[in-house]
């Protein structure tokens, strides 16, 4: 129990420093054709499930097990995008990335705090989701479990459905 509560307290912290990139992204950056070209490649994150309209969407973006996915300093790039008008789904764009293997996580930070807040369990109150379905059952899903192949010249699309614990 003391390793999933170090697991989760340090999952929080991935979440409240601020975005390499900090950028807001707005549902019209989704929508546009992400450029390829044939030395990197793109990614597209969808994220469903999401349960409230407040808050924010945080996703980071992972090249390599280290810090996977508990240490923010870590990743590759992250993004915060708002929640606005209601929607349910989110989608955000990753471009010009090193072919590679990589991984996502993502919180749905409904107090605006930048961290995960967690129940009486230890487990996350607020949504959390990860590449490859993975989910949280005794501490979080390892980057070899999240992980995905992105080639030269591939654009790509990872679907992922928060997933929130009920108390």
């Amino acid at each position: 129990m003391r390793k999933l509560y170090s697991v989760l307290f340090v999952l929080s912290i991935l979440f409240t420093a601020q975005a390499r990139a900090d950028e807001v992204q707005k549902d019209s950056l989704a929508q546009n054709a992400a450029v390829i070209d044939k030395e990197t490649a793109n990614l597209k994150v969808s994220i469903g499930g999401i349960n409230g309209k407040k808050g924010e969407i945080g996703i980071a973006l992972y090249e390599n097990k280290k810090g996977y996915p508990l240490h923010f300093q870590y990743t590759y790039e992250a993004l915060w995008i708002p929640l606005e008008g209601g929607k349910n789904t989110v989608e955000a764009a990753f471009e010009a990335l090193p072919p590679g293997e990589y991984a996502v996580s993502v919180l749905h930070d409904e107090n605006g705090n930048r961290k995960m807040d967690r129940n009486s369990m230890g487990f996350p109150r607020e949504g959390v989701g990860f590449s490859n379905d993975q989910k949280v059952i005794f501490g979080s899903p390892s980057f070899e479990k999240s992980k995905f192949p992105l080639s030269a010249g591939e654009s790509k699309e990872v679907a992922i459905t928060l997933d929130y614990r009920k108390e």
